[in-house]
């Protein structure tokens, strides 16, 4: 197995919407796990040469080789809130295609849509940290094998929308990690399952439901994770730590059946073997 911790600062904060609501659906706390998964895609996928249609297919490689992933804030709180845009309509209404240059009326809406400021508590940038484990730093994509190195995480421009850049600060590797499998005390996100049990917590911990990270299996029109998520289906809940002082939350965490903590000096992420 192999870890990397990547620190991730924001010019702004990010846009990242929870999907099926309406158009008006807010955003999330924190950019979700298969945000970060496809920002990693984006980057393999340029590095190696691969179309945008085929570049899809490396989320679920990703997902698959996936054995732990969490997010923990560094500096910053998180404020969700939502503000009028104008948009491209793309409709077709009573027999017209949208947009359409003879009615610039019907072409536009102003939704308000969810984004999410990353407000920072010092006077750095406001910085994220992401903690991955995977079973190998190798993908088979087809018929190949791609390697996974710090150079890609250290290309990673954005996460969310065109307008939620980023610029990573730090990659570390961690190519040695020790396991608890009973229980264990971290500060990153974790899933809500029965086989995670909150012992004790300190701080202010948040509930968000993302698509299952651990569970894609294709990225098509059969098999989209945004259509899984509207219907219910291949989700899962998490505990989103968030900081009100600079002072870290903590969980403290019972682990039975296949769930695991990864641990790497005195960062621990909860995961799967």
């Amino acid at each position: 197995m192999i870890g990397f911790i990547v620190d991730t600062e924001f010019v702004w904060g990010f846009q990242a919407r929870i999907v099926g609501l309406s158009k008006t659906s807010p955003s999330f706390y924190y950019p979700p796990p298969t945000t970060f998964l496809g920002a990693l895609a984006e980057v393999i996928a340029k590095t190696e040469g691969i179309g945008e249609k085929e570049g899809k297919k490396i989320i679920p490689k990703l997902s698959e080789n996936l054995l732990a992933i969490g997010v923990r804030p560094i500096n910053c709180v998180p404020i969700k809130y939502e503000d009028l845009n104008r948009i491209i309509t793309v409709k077709i209404t009573s027999g017209t295609l949208y947009p359409n240059p003879k009615d610039l009326t019907k072409s536009f809406d102003s939704p308000a849509r969810g984004k999410t400021i990353l407000s920072s508590l010092d006077d750095d940038a406001p910085a994220i940290r992401w903690f991955l484990v995977f079973k190998s730093n190798k993908i088979k994509f087809n018929c190949d094998e791609l390697s996974l190195s710090e150079e890609h995480l250290w290309k990673i421009h954005r996460l969310g929308s065109k307008e939620s850049r980023v610029s990573v600060s730090d990659v570390l590797r961690a190519d040695e990690l020790d396991v608890k499998d009973r229980n264990a005390v971290t500060n990153y996100s974790f899933p809500v399952t029965k086989s995670i049990t909150v012992v004790d917590s300190r701080g202010n911990w948040e509930y968000e439901v993302y698509v299952n990270p651990f569970d894609i299996k294709r990225y098509d029109e059969k098999e989209n994770p945004v259509t899984n998520y509207t219907a219910g289906r291949k989700i899962l809940p998490f505990r989103i730590p968030i900081l009100q002082t600079l002072r870290q939350p903590m969980c403290r965490v019972e682990l039975i059946d296949n769930a695991i903590a990864y641990k790497f000096e005195d960062e621990v992420v909860v995961g799967w073997l």
